[in-house]
């Protein structure tokens, strides 16, 4: 190539680049709550529902993921928290999915309905706020008696680890 050419060429990706810079992208970490606060509080969520202890179990997949996501130092008691994040689960229905030959039920499908409100402990503003967070998973159950288990529990560890992510998501990277 000719000097000229590789010169204009260079030019072109320069300006192409600096074209790229004020294209509204910017780093990630720039948008993220843990600038303006330092710690979070989750609360055990309410439960609303007959389903044994899943509130516990939705709680502790909260905690974890922003422990192992975020940099907010994680503290039991909202008073000493910057942010404090409460729940509601709302619903928790089971549906026959797969009738066997028997005429049992062997796959049901379990989905969870919740509210989440994460404020500002000190001005009480809403940060994030979001009623209707539907999540949904199946299990199997065997039908035979002699080796009869149940799935439930480990499709409500799914669940509760699909609705962790998505809210330590929503709040870490929209905020």
């Amino acid at each position: 190539m000719k000097p000229c050419c590789v010169r204009l060429l260079h030019c072109c990706v320069f300006i192409l680049l600096l074209g790229g810079v004020g294209c509204g992208y910017r780093v990630a970490s720039k948008n993220r709550l843990t600038a303006s606060y330092g710690s979070i509080s989750v609360k055990t969520l309410v439960n609303e529902t007959t389903t044994y202890e899943v509130e516990q179990i939705l709680t502790r997949a909260l905690v974890r993921e922003f422990v192992q996501r975020s940099n907010f130092s994680v503290v039991n008691d909202p008073q000493q928290a910057d942010l404090v994040l409460e729940g509601t689960i709302n619903r928790v229905s089971v549906s026959p999915m797969t009738i066997g030959r028997s005429g049992f039920a062997s796959t049901f499908q379990v989905m969870i309905t919740v509210r989440v409100v994460l404020k500002a402990r000190e001005s009480g503003e809403t940060v994030f706020q979001e009623n209707g967070l539907l999540f949904r998973d199946q299990y199997v159950i065997n039908v035979d008696v002699e080796e009869f288990f149940s799935e439930q529990n480990p499709a409500l560890g799914r669940i509760a680890d699909d609705f962790a992510e998505s809210v330590v998501t929503t709040v870490l990277e929209d905020f």
